[in-house]
């Protein structure tokens, strides 16, 4: 799937913008708080309903105005068919529509435009909370294999029961209910992280030239439990839980689980957070991120849409060139901002360029 058509109102700076996007590659160029960003803002906010840059919304919602509107035409490779979708935000409500239908969940839009973010902060996704890095995990789960959400969505529940009964003597009697609805589903999210995280290894290994020269990288999941523990024997899951509730109720939360796991990343056998350069954490969280998008990517007809704000943002000329090599073999739809085109042919023929300036943009005819 592809996005062909954008349309943005209120976003920022933006008054009301309407594009048609290539397949291949979108170029958009201009000054610094030009409007660059703002357009990947609303492309965010129409794939997963949130800003990259903020999780608050009115600081999205351009000043004067009540409501945010994004929408677009994706075009359907399998079917060769296209359709609209679209999503408005108010500081209160937001309504989303797909084919002409409205719909209540935000994961139903996002499954239609399976967008990848690549910003100047890519950096956190390696140093920041083991959060983000579940998350991404958990994108190229959702995207490759159907029952994963709605068991997400079962462990969220759950968990937030136990935690309640931790927390609430008077709710203590239904704890050993709810420990045994979260046995049962760790490690069904564990075997669907297991496989993204296969996925992203096959597709760094297509990208690792892009970080050779910096040493090599391994990626190893962890479940949230001690390693002596087999997520697959109910009996000793029990068991362990058992064993914390003290510890649990004391905190009054679940300290073990799925929900506490993260993607550990180690650069020649050493953290890479602790010991590669921020030169070498931008190279990584970009391959990271590039290896996500291709990771989704199971059969010819599926791909995905990569947004990268800023491209040469710290990175060095050489360091450029080797991005602009990855990008120009990916398959995937690319939109691109900078302040100025990239050098050494990296626009296709059917690629396209805009410009943008004083909150207006341009398609630029080549």
């Amino acid at each position: 799937m592809w996005l062909k058509q954008l349309n943005i109102e209120n976003c920022r700076l933006i008054d009301k913008w309407a594009i048609e996007l290539s397949d291949s590659v979108n170029l958009v160029i201009g000054g610094n708080a030009a409007g660059k960003s703002s357009l990947l803002e609303a492309v965010s906010i129409l794939a997963s309903g949130r800003s990259f840059r903020t999780p608050r919304i009115r600081e999205v919602i351009r000043n004067g105005t009540e409501q945010l509107t994004v929408t677009g035409r994706v075009h359907d490779d399998a079917l060769q068919s296209e359709y609209p979708i679209g999503i408005s935000k108010t500081l209160k409500n937001t309504r989303i529509r797909i084919n002409h239908a409205d719909v209540n969940q935000q994961a139903e839009l996002s499954s239609h435009l399976p967008l990848t973010v690549i910003h100047p902060d890519t950096i956190t996704l390696l140093t920041g909370s083991p959060g983000q890095r579940r998350a991404l995990l958990d994108w190229v789960a959702f995207y490759r294999n159907k029952d994963f959400h709605q068991d997400w969505k079962n462990y969220q529940r759950v968990l937030k029961q136990r935690n309640s009964c931790l927390r609430d003597p008077q709710q203590r009697y239904a704890l050993q209910y709810w420990t045994e609805q979260l046995v049962k589903l760790q490690p069904r999210i564990h075997h669907f992280r297991e496989d993204a995280l296969q996925a992203i290894i096959e597709a760094l290994d297509n990208l690792k030239f892009l970080f050779k020269q910096q040493g090599s990288l391994v990626l190893k999941l962890y479940n949230g439990f001690p390693a002596q523990v087999k997520l697959n024997d109910e009996t000793q899951l029990s068991a362990f839980y058992a064993s914390k509730q003290e510890q649990e109720s004391d905190q009054g939360m679940t300290l073990y689980g799925c929900h506490r796991g993260d993607l550990n990343m180690l650069f020649d056998g050493l953290p890479v957070a602790q010991f590669a350069s921020r030169g070498q954490l931008k190279m990584f969280g970009i391959a990271l991120l590039l290896a996500q998008s291709e990771a989704i990517t199971t059969k010819d007809t599926k791909r995905g849409i990569i947004a990268i704000d800023d491209l040469a943002s710290e990175l060095d000329s050489d360091n450029q060139d080797l991005l602009y090599q990855v990008l120009k073999q990916t398959r995937q739809q690319l939109i691109v901002t900078g302040t100025r085109p990239p050098e050494g042919g990296f626009l296709p023929k059917h690629g396209k360029m805009f410009h943008v300036e004083h909150g207006r943009i341009d398609d630029i005819k080549m």
